[in-house]
């Protein structure tokens, strides 16, 4: 919540001083600028016009990224993408709003338009690094703090005790204690900092002392350590980060944004940018309705054929998990008969008799998910996202796996890279599998990935290599 409180502010001074930068811009060009006579302007002037330009343009700074963890963000880079950001947001506002402004001629209007981005990224850049300044002060302040916790009590765990005390506090990170993974020789944060509990307590403690920050600093990393981690945290904003081993060094994990920032590798995939978030629910929305309309009578088709084929609905429905654990209906064409799950839930498999000859040749197509376009407009699954499983299967895999949970913070998709690069899973065993390639596509989530893993699943599509 913190860091949302942060990122608000830096909204509310952008929208602000894009306020006023608006009023004093309509004033300057109003009297300066084309001497108009002086009268009054109109309350659409001095206050509904710039009430919109002042919500556009910290709209338009929320959408690149600028409210998001402003802190630990580069301030160069931050500088840079807030001019880029002021440039294109510049001439889209010029066309709308002056498009029939009777402006005396082509050098007056290049004229205006220079002084009204040189108006708008140096009110920008004020407020940015005013902010900034002020947050510093108040972070060195100890005035506001992002609880860190540190996992081990070895060397590794003194060493991070040591570089965040020499470094953490400008950032904000403030180590509220230490919990242990396995029985340490030598503890040796006993004494320098409070021991929390053990790992097996994780969820509790980061819960209760508000933990920001985890950071994994045992002698040895265990794969069960990093999976217990990752999920007593599924659900909590919290990031986990690793200290680097040479070979991340080396393999270029380790990614800093200012000198400022401590060297670690963090786990805990990243969220993508705004940008991605609305233009892959807007490529959800188009093409899901382009989808329907133009396979509406193939779906027609394939209705017919389902009726025919036994008897039953023509609409399969169930329940799934989909974001944030929050289960859904899911809609596909019927492919078996009847009470297939009688005797209780059931993964298909290679010649399952459960299946109906036509549920055979939807399967092999994938035509049998053509309905969850429905689901996507819905909101409750996108294109591309790990696919959606019953509860009954979910359970028994984290028991396996507790990784598994990171799926569940984005969407369910209708594909996804482990279907593409897996496919179908007839056991649990195959869903864990499957699942390290959706984990993957998590930690590198883009526009360019969706495209090519729709790409990819057309061409399964055309070639009927379901299950």
């Amino acid at each position: 919540m913190r860091r949302q409180l942060i990122g608000i502010f830096f909204a509310v001074s952008d929208f602000l001083l894009a306020y006023g930068g608006w009023v004093s811009f309509y004033w300057i060009r109003r009297f300066y600028l084309y001497n108009y006579e002086a009268q009054s302007g109109t309350l659409w002037e001095y206050l509904w016009a710039p009430l919109i330009v002042g919500g556009y343009w910290t709209l338009l700074y929320a959408i690149g990224g600028s409210y998001k963890d402003p802190i630990r963000q580069s301030i160069l880079h931050e500088v840079l993408n807030r001019g880029w950001l002021t440039l294109l947001g510049s001439l889209a506002l010029f066309f709308l709003a002056f498009l029939d402004d009777p402006i005396p001629n082509y050098r007056m209007y290049r004229t205006t338009l220079i002084l009204y981005i040189f108006l708008q990224a140096s009110l920008s850049w004020l407020s940015l690094i005013f902010l900034r300044l002020v947050m510093l002060k108040i972070l060195r302040r100890r005035l506001f703090r992002f609880p860190t916790i540190i996992v081990g009590a070895g060397q590794n765990a003194l060493s991070v005790w040591k570089e965040l005390s020499r470094h953490g506090e400008s950032l904000g990170y403030d180590i509220v204690g230490f919990v242990t993974a396995e029985e340490e020789t030598k503890p040796l944060l006993r004494g320098k900092v409070r021991h929390l509990g053990s790992l097996s307590d994780l969820e509790r403690i980061a819960m209760r002392r508000g933990a920001h920050h985890i950071v994994i600093a045992t002698e040895t990393l265990d794969e069960k350590v990093l999976q217990t981690v990752l999920a007593h945290i599924n659900g909590l904003p919290v990031e986990v980060h690793l200290t680097p081993a040479l070979r991340d060094v080396l393999g270029g994990g380790v990614r800093v944004g200012s000198p400022l920032d401590i060297p670690w590798v963090t786990i805990t995939p990243a969220s993508p940018s705004p940008w991605y978030e609305l233009v892959k629910r807007l490529m959800d929305l188009f093409i899901s309705v382009f989808a329907l309309i133009l396979l509406a009578p193939v779906m027609v088709v394939i209705a017919v054929l389902v009726r025919l084929s036994s008897p039953g609905p023509i609409i399969f429905r169930q329940e799934r998990i989909g974001k944030n654990g929050r289960p859904f209906i899911i809609y596909k064409f019927r492919t078996m008969y009847i009470d297939a799950e009688k005797e209780g839930p059931a993964l298909s498999r290679e010649g399952d008799p459960r299946i109906t000859p036509i549920g055979r040749w939807l399967r092999k197509t994938r035509l049998d998910e053509l309905p969850q376009f429905w689901n996507v407009i819905k909101g409750n699954m996108s294109l591309v996202g790990p696919r959606p499983e019953r509860k009954f299967f979910i359970d028994q895999i984290i028991q396996r796996a507790p990784e598994y949970k990171q799926l569940l913070k984005v969407r369910p998709g209708i594909t996804s890279l482990g279907m593409v690069k897996f496919g179908y899973a007839s056991s649990v065993s195959e869903m864990i599998e499957r699942m390290k390639y959706d984990l993957i596509y998590l930690a590198n989530r883009s526009l360019m990935l969706d495209l090519k893993i729709l790409l990819y699943t057309v061409l399964r599509v055309l070639q009927a290599r379901g299950k």
